[in-house]
């Protein structure tokens, strides 16, 4: 299992366990969870990840959305 959560947290969308598959990558698991990989920066374990990471049971799997503003 990894953790996943977004940040900043938004309501009703809890850091949440999900299961891995074995060899499963980084943009494997935001496929998975339909997350557009070209809108958000994706952090393992405190580190900026590439989508070619391999996941391991135990990584926290933090998902932040870009900014835009004008």
């Amino acid at each position: 299992m990894v953790t996943v959560e977004t940040f900043p947290a938004r309501p009703g969308h809890p850091p949440m366990d999900v299961p891995l598959s074995d060899g499963m990558t980084l943009g494997e698991l935001t496929e998975h969870l339909k997350i557009p990989g070209d809108t958000e920066a994706v952090i393992v374990n405190g580190l900026y990840a590439r989508p070619d990471y391999r996941l391991q049971a135990g990584d926290h799997v933090k998902i932040i959305p870009f900014m835009s503003g004008g």
